[in-house]
């Protein structure tokens, strides 16, 4: 499924234009995949590891676009019981369009870091921005569901309540390293704006695609858990 968004003064708004500069593939089709890659030339492993959750994150150049692989949390509903899942999201800028790919539909342009002053680079990185928020939102539901499960263990002695502060800490683990993963990419973004700024003439112009760079690792980690900014009472299918 494809959605297209157009940017209006500054603003994000839902477009049904082919020649729309933000496209949003949720769980792409092959039929899909095989016109990224053939026509936009998106490389053919990057789209796959934008849907896959194990993988890590990671910043690559591509001749035509940069391409980032960024861990989000997913969300979590009370059926999942103390499992906080991660995905992975695929960001692709070009110079003039930005693909995002998910695996799952979500909401994507909501709150504050889309209100108003838009360009693709900003939209890429207000992304980037809502994924570390969505991150720090459920970090303070494990630390509130923690307090909770160690005043029920220390009133009661039921094996269930070790059980699911064990899950729990599972959970900090898969974050842990979605989030050291995440910081790696930010911190490859900053080093290479750095680097281009000290490189551009003064007074010419930069544009957002690197040319002629190379590729990053394209290593894989082994696990995945995430959740949302607040517990709902039931599970959605």
């Amino acid at each position: 499924m494809v959605r297209r968004y157009e940017l209006t003064g500054g603003k994000i708004i839902e477009s049904q234009n082919e020649q729309s500069p933000i496209l949003v593939y949720v769980n792409p089709s092959d039929a899909e995949k095989r016109y990224l890659t053939e026509e936009l030339k998106l490389d053919e492993h990057t789209l796959n590891s934008s849907l896959d959750p194990d993988e890590l994150s990671r910043l690559e150049f591509e001749p035509e676009h940069v391409a980032v692989i960024f861990k989000r949390p997913k969300n979590y509903a009370a059926c999942d019981n103390f499992l906080f899942r991660v995905s992975s999201l695929g960001l692709f800028l070009f110079k003039e369009r930005l693909i995002i790919l998910l695996s799952e539909d979500i909401p994507l342009f909501e709150g504050k870091p889309f209100v108003r002053g838009l360009s693709l680079p900003k939209v890429l990185l207000s992304l980037l921005y809502r994924s570390i928020f969505h991150f720090i939102e459920h970090l303070k539901v494990i630390n509130m569901l923690s307090d909770s499960l160690e005043a029920k263990i220390n009133a009661s002695m039921e094996n269930k309540y070790l059980l699911n502060l064990f899950i729990l800490e599972k959970s900090l683990v898969y974050y842990l390293n979605a989030i050291n993963s995440n910081a790696m990419v930010i911190e490859k973004i900053k080093n290479n704006t750095a680097r281009r700024s000290r490189t551009i003439p003064s007074g010419s112009a930069s544009t957002p695609i690197p040319r002629n760079s190379s590729t990053t690792s394209t290593s894989r980690t082994t696990s995945a858990s995430s959740r949302p900014r607040s517990i709902p009472t039931s599970c959605r299918g």
